[in-house]
């Protein structure tokens, strides 16, 4: 027996036996929304989207936290939103957003495949002026941000700025594929890392956010509650 304490990072128990144990346990989910896996995998971006157990995790804190007005950014093919969606109450409404034209139609034509346009509504254009829109229409319950790294300090502020009192925000890609610190060599030191650590030093400010973590699952999910 140890007294040490194993890091917060560490992968010694992130072993290949419990990936497929728990890649068994979510079997069923692995067809959820396939119509946009299939769409994503044939376009090469299947990588870019969340995998179903993470889509699982984004659709508890989104029952967690009781959303009935929430906000994405980064659309892609619109997977995650298919999560999110399946975490939002029946009359609750998601909007996503995403400036690739393309990215935009394959989102729509997935969400009405879906029967989801009730609760879906995706928004084409550059995210920071959709959000001087949507600000109008605040406050919010929820902010999922899975989008251009460089901007995350930016769409943190807004979701501080327009998210309800003990409102959710969440970030995925948070840990940069290993690139976020400064021991990381070069990578650190991209346009990309100085702005995911300013995005972290928003988020652990406690005048804006009362609690704050990171979930290190996947590429790491960045979440705070506002004050």
């Amino acid at each position: 027996m140890t007294n040490e304490k194993t890091p917060l990072f560490s992968s010694l128990y992130h072993t290949p036996g419990a990936a497929a144990y728990f890649g068994a346990l979510t079997a069923a989910d692995e067809g959820f929304a396939s119509h946009v896996v299939k769409a994503m995998e044939n376009s090469g971006l299947r990588g870019a989207s969340v995998s179903p157990l993470e889509g699982k995790l984004l659709e508890t804190l989104a029952r967690l936290s009781g959303a009935r007005k929430a906000v994405e950014i980064g659309t892609l093919y619109g997977y995650s939103a298919h999560w999110l969606a399946r975490g939002l109450a029946d009359g609750a409404r998601l909007y996503s957003l995403e400036k690739d034209p393309a990215c935009v139609t394959a989102a729509k034509d997935a969400v009405e495949a879906s029967g989801l346009t009730r609760k879906i509504t995706v928004m084409e254009g550059p995210a920071q002026e959709t959000l001087k829109t949507l600000a109008k229409l605040a406050p919010f319950d929820l902010c999922y941000i899975d989008a251009d790294a460089e901007n995350y300090p930016a769409y943190l502020r807004w979701a501080a700025a327009n998210l309800r009192p003990g409102g959710l925000v969440l970030a995925d890609g948070a840990l940069l594929k290993g690139g976020l610190c400064r021991e990381c060599g070069e990578a650190a030191d991209s346009a990309g890392a100085r702005a995911m650590r300013e995005f972290f030093h928003v988020l652990f400010d406690s005048d804006r956010f009362v609690s704050a973590s990171i979930i290190p699952a996947g590429e790491g999910l960045a979440l705070g509650i506002k004050a």
